[in-house]
C-alpha cells in the first residue's frame, strides 16, 4: 500500500489529515515507467490520475508547426509531488495531452472511479481535493498562457 507520507507530498492532498490520507492510500497503486515510455496518450480515455514520486515526466501536446515538424511539443515537465492526468477527474474523461517518462519514473496511480466513489462517501475529502484541483488547473493554465505569449514574441 502507498504510504500516507507519500500522499502528503502531493499538491492535491496537502490539506487533508492522516485519516483522510489513509482512505486515499487504500485505493492507490504504484507503477514504474521506463525512460521514453508513454504513460498515456492524448485523446485516450482517462481512467487514472497520477502523482509523480520519483523521476521526471513531460506533458506533451501534438501541434503542427514549422518549429515542431513531428508535432509533439513539451508544455510542462512534472516534478515529484505534482499530479498529471487530472482529466480523469473531470467529466470529459479524455486526456488533453500525452505524458512520456523522461527518465525512470515511479508514480502513484489512482483509478478515477475509486476516487470518485470515495468522494461520494466522504464529501469533505471530495471538496478539499477538487478545490485543490481547481487551483492546480488554474495555475497550469496561467503558465501555458505565459508560454504562448513568450513564443509569439
Amino acid at each position: 500500500m502507498v504510504s500516507i507520507d507519500a500522499l502528503r507530498q502531493c499538491e492535491l492532498f496537502v490539506d487533508l489529515n492522516d485519516e483522510d490520507l489513509g482512505k486515499i492510500a487504500q485505493i492507490c497503486c504504484e507503477e514504474t515507467h521506463e525512460p521514453q515510455e508513454v504513460i498515456f496518450g492524448e485523446s485516450e480515455v482517462a481512467e487514472k490520475v497520477y502523482i509523480l514520486q520519483e523521476g521526471r515526466v513531460a506533458v506533451q501536446m501534438r501541434l503542427r508547426s514549422d518549429l515542431e515538424p513531428n508535432g509533439d511539443v513539451t508544455i510542462e515537465e512534472v516534478t515529484p509531488g505534482r499530479i498529471f492526468g487530472w482529466s480523469a477527474l473531470v467529466r470529459q474523461r479524455r486526456f488533453t495531452a500525452s505524458v512520456r517518462a523522461l527518465e525512470k519514473a515511479r508514480v502513484i496511480a489512482i483509478k478515477s472511479t475509486d476516487l470518485n466513489a470515495l468522494f461520494e462517501e466522504n464529501s469533505h475529502i471530495g471538496f478539499v481535493v477538487m478545490k485543490r484541483l481547481a487551483d492546480v488547473i488554474s495555475s497550469r493554465l496561467r503558465r501555458t498562457r505565459q508560454q504562448l505569449g513568450e513564443a509569439s514574441n
